[in-house]
């Protein structure tokens, strides 16, 4: 009898075990790895595919080969999907969906033991993502092995149309992207790259400011601007430039803040910056989750975010006169980047970024008024009419944009531009970083216009779509 009662305790165990496991990720994993019979659990479950916003394949299972994946884009897309890999394992989208893209997420154990038993394959659920497949590969092509990051979105819903990282690699062979101490290709440069913003964060300085009613006009001299005695001036880049082809820098003269803007003057917005109350800007940086992590992806409990940007929590003021033009100590993702030039555009409304189509839109918070956002899009704008965006302007989109040229010590400054379209109600969001590439306008600009020249023809801009 005690034997009857064991053999059947062993039975159950063993039923429960096999029918319970394709509900257990770590076990279905194990079988994948080391299970080699031909009625193994990994053969009873297929892989479902990663879709673009428009229903094409981002990422495929191969037939008859249990880790076999396909990726249409290749190392264009392989940052924000990630990597399916039998001894690498998985990586981003593919990591946090796997649940759902694996079944394991399934919760019918009764239609689970029924497919076992039939030996009918049970199968994941697509999971379909922001991304525009067409804006992600060119994106990465005019990157052209620079290393750098483009993120473009939807301001209104913090759609990702694309989130492109460079140098990028091949998703099923990651193994020697991780060892490329080099070039980094294996790190996501658009969601985990700190870069100090440089003169991009000049509109969120122009926020401030505006929002409290200070609107000055003020002394751009060509020596710059000192906060104290004890410290370097604060010049413009003209004013180096000047000197580099023996000349003397003249300065801007006397300047309103849509000028400053538009030339992108440090002297101007230094001393906007201390002119602004300290308790003010510690707020706004709170709102603007500089400090914090953005999270673009969540499903099944699980998520993908940014990584923390970093600014100090100002006490004296003088500090501001650094942190205004976007250097000190100040670093930020190119994501961070492209969300909060979304909440100019969207009236001051700052979104979540999302890169799950099916999740519902989130406002994280109102960072400026809508009249503030307003009056800093016309700023934008000059800068691209009569500024250092001109090369951007592109007739008939009324772009509107910032150059950046952020610092960098012992090497090349990095290059920025983030621009939106069109003026009068934004529906794009274009950012593009370069590192080391030198000025903004020479480096990053170009690529920001080739892009919005092309989501433009795709319905993104003048069409106003949201596809």
């Amino acid at each position: 009898m005690a034997t009857v009662i064991l053999f059947l305790a062993v039975f159950l165990y063993q039923a429960t075990w096999q029918l319970g496991g394709h509900a257990n990720r770590q076990f279905v994993q194990f079988q994948r790895r080391y299970n080699k019979r031909p009625n193994a659990a990994e053969l009873q479950v297929q892989r479902a595919p990663i879709l673009d916003r428009n229903g094409l394949i981002l990422a495929a299972p191969v037939p008859g080969n249990i880790w076999g994946r396909r990726y249409p884009l290749g190392e264009a897309a392989v940052h924000p999907l990630g990597y399916f890999h039998p001894s690498s394992g998985l990586t981003a989208v593919e990591r946090v969906a796997d649940p759902v893209l694996s079944g394991y997420a399934h919760d019918n154990t009764l239609e689970r033991a029924k497919e076992i038993f039939s030996g009918r394959a049970e199968e994941g659920t697509a999971v379909t993502l922001t991304l525009d497949s067409r804006l992600q590969k060119q994106a990465y092509a005019l990157l052209a092995g620079r290393k750098g990051a483009v993120v473009i979105l939807l301001p209104q819903t913090g759609d990702l149309l694309a989130l492109v990282s460079a140098p990028g690699f091949n998703p099923n062979d990651p193994i020697d992207a991780m060892s490329d101490a080099e070039n980094l290709p294996a790190f996501n440069r658009a969601v985990s790259g700190r870069y100090p913003p440089g003169s991009t964060f000049k509109i969120l300085t122009a926020g401030l400011a505006l929002t409290k009613g200070i609107r000055p006009r003020l002394p751009c001299p060509a020596q710059g601007y000192y906060v104290n005695a004890s410290t370097p001036a604060i010049r413009d880049s003209e004013y180096y430039a000047f000197a580099r082809r023996g000349q003397e820098w003249p300065g801007w003269g006397t300047l309103d803040m849509k000028e400053a803007m538009a030339h992108s003057s440090n002297v101007y917005f230094a001393q906007l910056g201390t002119r602004c109350d300290v308790a003010d800007f510690n707020d706004l940086m709170v709102r603007a989750r500089i400090n914090e992590p953005l999270t673009y992806f969540s499903m099944q409990g699980s998520t993908l975010q940014t990584a923390k940007g970093n600014v100090p929590t100002v006490k004296k003021k003088a500090q501001l006169a650094h942190l205004a033009i976007g250097q000190g100590d100040l670093l930020v993702t190119p994501l961070h980047v492209a969300a909060l030039t979304a909440a100019i555009a969207a009236d001051g409304i700052l979104m979540q970024p999302r890169l799950l189509k099916s999740a519902s839109p989130v406002q994280l918070c109102e960072l400026f008024p809508s009249d503030v956002a307003s009056e800093v899009r016309e700023q934008m704008r000059a800068v691209v009419v009569s500024g250092t965006g001109h090369a951007a302007n592109i007739p008939g989109l009324t772009l509107c944009g910032k150059t950046g040229t952020a610092q960098v010590n012992s090497a090349e400054d990095h290059a920025w531009f983030t621009c939106f379209a069109p003026a009068n109600k934004p529906a794009i969001v274009i950012t593009v970083l370069i590192e080391n590439g030198g000025f903004g306008a020479a480096a990053a600009l170009p690529v920001a216009k080739e892009l919005m020249l092309a989501a433009d023809q795709l319905g993104y801009v003048r069409g106003g779509t949201s596809r």
